[in-house]
């Protein structure tokens, strides 16, 4: 198989629907209800956009350095879903200062509006992996695209590949753990040790 990006999608993936769950069960009358869906929004929102700029970094000026453009509507998007965050923010501070029956049909109109984010989020991942992924494979062969990898690792230290693991782990197949492990063991063999010590006790 062809080496790929991207298997922490399955991580954002679960966050997406574990906030979705969150909103459908709310109680919108209640205000400590609708700062719990704030205080994870903006945690969300957060990571999804450091996300991206690691992937416009990283990734994206591979594609550039090739005269690629796929990469162009991607990165469009990527400001979309962090203009998309800050609306739904917004729309959580109007829903906190309606009256009670208000705030009922606001929080409905407010579920369609993430689940809608969540749609596009969703569309967007698959565009990074087919179509970006493939662009990649394409133009670089597969040890060029590992000393992407082998960078990134280089400036993290073994607690923080610790960390790693252990919040993507629960959301990977066995392939996905190999394949982080044996990626940090080819950057570097004393962090992968550290790594492997305590990561898989």
């Amino acid at each position: 198989m062809r080496y790929r990006f991207y298997r922490e999608h399955k991580y954002l993936i679960f966050l997406l629907f574990e906030l979705e769950r969150l909103i459908a069960k709310t109680d919108f009358r209640v205000n400590d209800q609708i700062l719990k869906i704030k205080e994870k929004l903006s945690s969300f929102a957060a990571l999804l956009k450091g996300h991206g700029i690691h992937e416009e970094n990283a990734l994206h000026v591979l594609l550039k350095n090739k005269d690629s453009q796929v990469h162009e509507k991607v990165e469009r998007e990527h400001q979309h879903h962090e203009e998309q965050s800050f609306l739904l923010d917004q729309k959580l501070d109007a829903i906190l200062k309606e009256n009670e029956n208000l705030k009922v049909s606001l929080g409905y109109e407010f579920y369609l509006a993430y689940r809608l984010f969540l749609i596009e989020n969703l569309q967007h991942f698959h565009q990074e992996e087919t179509v970006i992924m493939s662009e990649l494979q394409r133009l670089y062969s597969d040890d060029e695209l590992k000393k992407v990898e082998r960078n990134t690792y280089h400036h993290m230290t073994p607690q923080e590949m610790i960390e790693m693991m252990q919040i993507l782990s629960p959301h990977m197949d066995p392939n996905d753990k190999a394949f982080f492990l044996n990626d940090i063991k080819e950057a570097d063999l004393e962090k992968f040790v550290i790594v492997s010590e305590n990561f898989c006790r």
